[in-house]
This record gives structure tokens, C-alpha cells and sequence, in this order.
């Protein structure tokens, strides 16, 4: 049997729902991906908000300052909302940036109270 991620059920709900607020300010999902789909002795759980090119250098420009304070506090954020044992690491990457990394991506903050999606149901 295969998994879709190391995370107990409990500890996805409560993830997918710390990144919904994300998901409706950037109009996109972030991403989990990382060990935490791959191992179940992951170190920390990755998360990535993949923007555009041209809406990453929008929002942060040449400043690396600026994202790194950006993936610190949405970090932060994170793992107090969704309560998680395992350190959260959100990064705000450009769709470039990102495609040049393989691996699996689970987008997170879908899930309301009724269900996966705007208007429930399954993903």
C-alpha cells in the first residue's frame, strides 16, 4: 500500500486548514511537498507558494529580505494555527524556480467544512 503523505490524518486536516487563509489571499495553494511525502522519519514538513515569475518578482522583487521575511512569518503562522510537532518550512518560490525541483506536490488549503474544494466534495 502506498501513501499519499506521512502526516497522520489529524495532522493534514488541521495543515490543510492553518493553509487555507494563504490560499484565498494568493488566490493559488500552497504546496506541501518534500519528505513528509516521501518518509515517515521527515525532519520538518515543506510547504511552497508557487507564484508566477511574474508575480513573484511583484510581490518581492529583487529583496531577498523581503521573502525571507515573508516564508519566516508564514512559517510561523503555520505550524501555530495547525498545532504540528514538526518544524514548518513555507517558502514563496517562482513558478521557475520551482519546476526546476522534482518531486510530488500536494496543494493544501482546499478543505472546508464540507469537504475538499469550493464546493465540497473530493479533489
Amino acid at each position: 500500500m502506498t501513501r499519499a503523505t506521512y502526516l497522520s490524518p489529524p495532522d493534514l486536516y488541521r495543515l490543510d486548514w492553518a493553509c487555507r487563509p494563504i490560499r484565498l489571499a494568493f488566490n493559488t495553494p500552497p504546496y506541501l511537498v518534500g519528505s513528509a511525502l516521501e518518509r515517515s522519519d521527515y525532519r520538518d514538513i515543506d510547504l511552497r507558494l508557487i507564484l508566477s515569475d511574474r508575480r513573484h518578482k511583484q510581490l518581492v522583487g529583487t529583496r531577498g529580505e523581503l521573502v525571507l521575511l515573508l516564508n519566516i512569518a508564514l512559517s510561523d503562522l503555520v505550524a501555530r494555527t495547525a498545532g504540528q510537532r514538526a518544524p514548518i518550512d513555507f517558502q514563496i518560490q517562482s513558478q521557475s524556480e520551482a519546476n526546476a525541483i522534482k518531486g510530488l506536490r500536494v496543494p493544501m488549503g482546499g478543505r472546508d467544512a464540507t469537504g475538499w474544494g469550493p464546493k465540497g466534495g473530493t479533489p
